[in-house]
């Protein structure tokens, strides 16, 4: 049983009057999913880094990064839209996705990982590179930014959720969680055919979607075949159910005082990020200095409810922003 059933909250669980029937999909949806990307792995601290990419090598390098328990097919659909003027590629951070899961989780080893990418998928060839995450793919971007931002022209963050720092003592974002009694190893659920996971697929912080396409596009690319208990193969999720233990994220400052590269921020009206004293303290940081846009009528998962909103409005940021001197 999940959190929010535990606390008697509806589970919102797109696909499941589909009962794991593929929906019907657009045609740009599918024109995008058609285009031919280029897949590689790198290696990082002993760990294979899945990544795709799209484009020619020499444009202005773009990095997609996806959120918590995700993977790099989330932006699939989107990346292709891109390509006329960026060199762009998406990643598995390791613990999610067909990248390796690690012993133990870092934030630097992370931060490793998407530069690693950058080079491996050539995204500096035409300068220094821009990155885009979500959710906690934001948390990464902007822990990039406060080490190595100066190698990147910019980045941008979607719906990460962002406290209000302590002038001395900074912030943490995840604490780890004890390895004891109170905190079992966890394992994934290995279901015994590919349409009951998919029936079940919700998304986290809990959301609605009708663009039922794009949600079963996600959940089919998040599983893999694992052996079944009592023999046989069946369906499991791919990600490291046990990714939190020793993976802290804590900011020594306001990463919004002096950020080592240009920052721009988006936000869905709806999500419960867009809320709060967390919210208000990123609003009043950036003011007048970062582009910040929130799109109407969305949740956290933003780019899975409105896709050509979304794609138009990246799009458009990307035009005009960052400034460079003699662009």
């Amino acid at each position: 049983m999940s959190k929010d059933e535990e606390e008697g909250k509806d589970v919102i669980r797109p696909l499941a009057a589909l009962k794991g029937a593929k929906p019907p999909a657009p045609e740009w949806f599918e024109k995008a999913i058609a285009t031919p990307s280029e897949e590689g792995e790198v290696d990082v601290a002993g760990a294979k880094i899945r990544f795709s990419a799209w484009g020619e090598v020499g444009k202005r390098g773009l990095l997609f990064v996806h959120g918590g328990r995700a993977h790099r097919n989330w932006w699939r659909p989107f990346a292709p839209y891109f390509t006329d003027k960026f060199r762009v590629a998406a990643l598995d951070l390791s613990g999610m996705g067909d990248s390796d899961w690690r012993p133990h989780y870092s934030l630097d080893v992370v931060i490793d990982e998407l530069f690693a990418v950058i080079e491996a998928a050539k995204l500096s060839k035409g300068g220094r590179p821009l990155v885009v995450g979500h959710s906690f793919g934001g948390w990464v971007t902007l822990a990039a930014v406060e080490r190595s931002g100066e190698g990147l022209s910019g980045a941008v963050v979607i719906d990460s959720p962002l406290g209000v720092p302590d002038p001395d003592e900074g912030y943490t974002v995840i604490k780890p969680k004890p390895e004891d009694e109170t905190n079992p190893v966890r394992t994934n659920r290995v279901y015994a055919t590919i349409e009951e996971p998919i029936t079940r697929f919700r998304f986290l912080p809990n959301q609605p979607c009708e663009e039922l396409y794009l949600v079963d596009h996600i959940a089919r690319n998040g599983l893999t075949k694992a052996p079944m208990p009592g023999g046989g193969a069946g369906w499991t999720w791919k990600f490291d159910p046990n990714q939190g233990r020793n993976f802290p994220i804590h900011f020594d400052r306001d990463l919004l005082i002096a950020a080592r590269c240009p920052l721009a921020f988006i936000y869905g009206e709806d999500s419960a990020f867009a809320k709060g004293d967390g919210f208000a303290h990123l609003r009043e940081r950036v003011k007048g200095r970062s582009p910040f846009i929130v799109m109407p009528a969305v949740h956290h998962h933003l780019m899975m409810e409105e896709p050509i909103a979304f794609i138009s409005t990246l799009r458009a940021l990307l035009s005009c922003w960052p400034v460079r001197a003699g662009a």
